[in-house]
């Protein structure tokens, strides 16, 4: 029989990892539903067409927030479980890496949607996001690591 024992301060991890960021994924959705309809995108299409946003300014930042979305989507679950299980033997580290990610993931946003850079290029602002991302995979490989070589 195995154990899991929470620290003390695990709350913050939770709170972080199943509140906040789920949030900001909500937040994504709201800002791609409101460009929708200036964009002149009806659904189900997902992304404008080139020729849209060459006639459409308003078309080209719809896709720019609909692909820093998806890829909002494509990073947020895997780091959620990371720093949850980060949290289990370093929850302070765990949630100050998480916040880090969770700003980054917001300049991130920001930078694609509302820059005015071309080709979404103003992402780059937030592109830290990844060195976060991957320091709570390294925390999590490493405290696993660390009790299983302990039995």
């Amino acid at each position: 029989m195995v154990t899991l024992t929470v620290p003390d301060n695990y709350g913050a991890v939770i709170g972080l990892a199943l509140g906040a960021i789920p949030v900001l994924g909500f937040f994504h959705g709201t800002v791609v539903t409101g460009l929708r309809q200036d964009a002149k995108v009806p659904y189900p299409h997902t992304y404008a067409t080139v020729e849209q946003c060459k006639s459409n300014p308003k078309a080209e930042q719809f896709n720019c927030a609909q692909r820093a979305h998806a890829n909002f989507l494509e990073n947020a679950s895997q780091t959620m479980l990371f720093t949850l299980v980060a949290g289990l033997k370093y929850p302070q580290l765990a949630t100050a890496l998480g916040a880090a990610w969770l700003l980054s993931r917001s300049l991130y946003l920001y930078g694609y949607v509302y820059s005015g850079k071309p080709q979404g290029k103003g992402r780059f602002l937030g592109g830290f996001f990844w060195l976060a991302q991957g320091a709570l995979w390294g925390l999590s490989v490493f405290g696993v690591g660390k009790e299983l070589l302990s039995f």
